[in-house]
C-alpha cells in the first residue's frame, strides 16, 4: 500500500512538474498617445547587432541591441546620422543558460524597426535605453512600409492600438502626439 501511495504521489508530482503551457502575457493595451508620452525618444532603425550576457552583479540575463537610427521621431536629434544607440532588456541566452521574460519582445539583427524608448541605466555600464511597454514598444517594419507587432495578448479592447499600418502614417500621429 506503502509503494501505491508513493509510487501515484511520485506520478503526481512529475505531471506538476512537467505541465509545459504556452508562454504568453496578458497586459493593459497602450495606445500610440500613451506609449509616445513615456517615451524619451521614438526612433526609426536597424537592428545592427544582438548580444546576451550576463549583467554587471551576474545576477539575471539581459540583451543589448544595437541600433542604427535612421530618424528620430521624438526626442533630441543627433548632429550626424546614422546614430547608434544601445537597447536593453531583460532575457536572452548565455552559453546553456537562458532567461525568458514572456511580456518582453526579441529585437533580431537585421530587422527594420520603430522603437518607444525611454533612457535608462545600463545593467553592464553607461547609457541604454528600453522598450516602453515592453512588447508593446517595438514594431516591425516590413518591405512594403507597413508596421506591426505581435506576441502579446491585450485584456480589454484593442481598437486603440495601431497595429498593420503604414509606417508614414504611425510616424504622422506619433508626432502629432509630441506636439
Amino acid at each position: 500500500m506503502k509503494k501505491i501511495f508513493l509510487s501515484g504521489l511520485f506520478f503526481s508530482l512529475m505531471v506538476f512538474c512537467f505541465h509545459v503551457s504556452s508562454p504568453s502575457a496578458m497586459m493593459k493595451g497602450l495606445s500610440t498617445e500613451e506609449l509616445t508620452n513615456a517615451s524619451d525618444i521614438v526612433v526609426l532603425g536597424n537592428v545592427d547587432k544582438v548580444k546576451s550576457q550576463w549583467s554587471k552583479d551576474r545576477k539575471t540575463i539581459f540583451t543589448s541591441a544595437q541600433i542604427i537610427v535612421k530618424d528620430v521621431i521624438k526626442g533630441k536629434k543627433g548632429k550626424t546620422f546614422p546614430a547608434k544607440i544601445k537597447v536593453e532588456y531583460e532575457g536572452g541566452e548565455v552559453g546553456k543558460i537562458g532567461l525568458m521574460v514572456s511580456d518582453q519582445t526579441e529585437l533580431k539583427k537585421g530587422e527594420n524597426v520603430l522603437l518607444f524608448l525611454k533612457a535608462g541605466k545600463s545593467k553592464l555600464d553607461g547609457l541604454a535605453y528600453n522598450l516602453v511597454g515592453k512588447n508593446q514598444g517595438k514594431y516591425i517594419v516590413t518591405a512594403d512600409g507597413i508596421v506591426n507587432k505581435s506576441g502579446f495578448s491585450i485584456a480589454g479592447e484593442t481598437e486603440m492600438i495601431d497595429n498593420n499600418i503604414p509606417v508614414d502614417a504611425l510616424i504622422e500621429k506619433i508626432r502629432r502626439v509630441d506636439q
